[in-house]
């Protein structure tokens, strides 16, 4: 009977142990997938700046052609470098990095009018000046 109660106790000792490997392993698994695809959004954001840029000198086009301009940009960039595309979190970046341009490359005539102005009517006077 205590050769049974040794080799239950050893493989409930061992079974634990097991379980203990296999939930340290998914989890290390799943971060290092978590930890690959925020690299690979820090790289797209910084692939996308120049096109951006390049969107932002085209004068005929309207806001969501040029967005689609840089999406389609990023998805060939993603695809050349073997990285997983995600429409949805490339456009999110890409609006993203459009409302802070546009928050740092505000004109200082548009900054004095806004703070000036309290009315759209009274915005557009001090704009035409």
């Amino acid at each position: 009977m205590s050769d049974l109660q040794i080799i239950l106790s050893e493989a409930g000792a061992a079974l634990a142990l097991l379980i203990t490997a296999v939930t340290f392993l998914t989890k290390f698994i799943k971060s290092a997938k978590a930890k690959k695809a925020a690299e690979e959004l820090v790289k797209l954001g910084n692939a996308v700046l120049p096109y951006i840029k390049k969107a932002e000198s085209f004068v005929n086009f309207s806001g969501a052609e040029k967005k689609e301009y840089v999406l389609t940009k990023a998805n060939q960039f993603a695809i050349e470098n073997k990285m997983a595309f995600d429409v949805r979190q490339a456009s999110e970046k890409i609006e993203e990095l459009v409302s802070l341009t546009k928050s740092v490359n505000v004109r200082e005539k548009d900054r004095l009018c806004a703070a000036a102005s309290a009315t759209a009517a009274e915005y557009a006077e001090c704009m035409s000046r």
